[in-house]
């Protein structure tokens, strides 16, 4: 039996279904499309969600309800916990701290937190955030940007950060 919390291993589910969430996906690609991967670290349960547009609508249509209110209070809840991560509105909705140049509302790492706590209503500590991107040469490993390893450490399972360590290095602990 395979160990859930080792980062090996669970790096390798998590590209399994980042690999699916990509060819699954059917709206534009760019080289700073991330599709963020959240592992259960208890049970085999996954859920992914991509940055931008593409993971909000999908968020949208996780979340149920009228498309309306569902994007108003999706919108509310992820600027009222990146203003209590200390992030500034401009940081929030346009450009971030991050030189990609998106505000953190942007990214896909929210959006994962979002539906972890208010649609499934579970502690994202138990869950590990996994972040890749596709590129010409495949799937590669894409460590949380400046926006969110501000926060995503502190909040998702440590094996988090134990992966980023592992395949970025150092600095993609800069800044937490």
């Amino acid at each position: 039996m395979v160990s859930r919390t080792d980062s090996t291993t669970l790096f390798d589910l998590a590209y399994s279904v980042a690999r699916d969430s990509f060819d699954a996906d059917s709206s534009k690609r760019s080289a700073d499309k991330v599709c963020a991967v959240a592992l259960n670290v208890a049970v085999d349960e996954a859920i992914s969600l991509f940055s931008g547009k593409p993971g909000f609508d999908k968020l949208v249509e996780r979340k149920g309800g009228t498309p309306k209110d569902a994007k108003m209070e999706i919108t509310a809840k992820i600027t009222e916990f990146l203003r209590d991560e200390g992030f500034k509105d401009n940081e929030i909705n346009q450009c971030g701290r991050d030189p990609h140049g998106r505000g953190a509302m942007n990214c896909a790492e929210p959006k994962v937190y979002y539906y972890l706590r208010h649609v499934k209503n579970v502690d994202p500590s138990h869950w590990v955030v996994v972040p890749f991107n596709k590129t010409d040469n495949g799937l590669v490993y894409n460590p949380p940007c400046m926006n969110c390893r501000i926060w995503v450490y502190k909040h998702f399972h440590i094996l988090s950060r134990t992966i980023a360590q592992g395949r970025a290095g150092d600095a993609a602990l800069t800044g937490c």
